[in-house]
């Protein structure tokens, strides 16, 4: 557990801003490859250590991009839920 949650705090972040640039403002329509282009970005969400989620995928075992598509299956499955409390 500790290790997803390394690798995600700051991914959760970059995913986050990275929705709040579409239109739809959500990560419902959001692709890893999206992703993947925002953290290639070095300006984009300057304050997500790109070092940090990358050092978290390795603790893992898993590509980036597999880290990528869980968390926004994740954050997915709790949108709706988050929207309404913010609201």
């Amino acid at each position: 557990m500790e290790k997803i949650l390394f690798a995600v705090d700051e991914l959760t972040g970059l995913i986050g801003a990275a929705a709040l640039m579409r239109p739809s403002k959500s990560v419902m329509d959001m692709e890893a490859s999206s992703v993947k282009k925002k953290f290639k970005d070095k300006k984009f969400a300057a304050g997500c250590s790109r070092d940090v989620i990358s050092k978290g995928a390795e603790m893992l075992g898993w590509e980036l991009n597999d880290l990528f598509e869980k968390t926004i299956l994740a954050m997915r499955s709790c949108e709706k839920q988050v929207q309404e409390e913010m609201a």
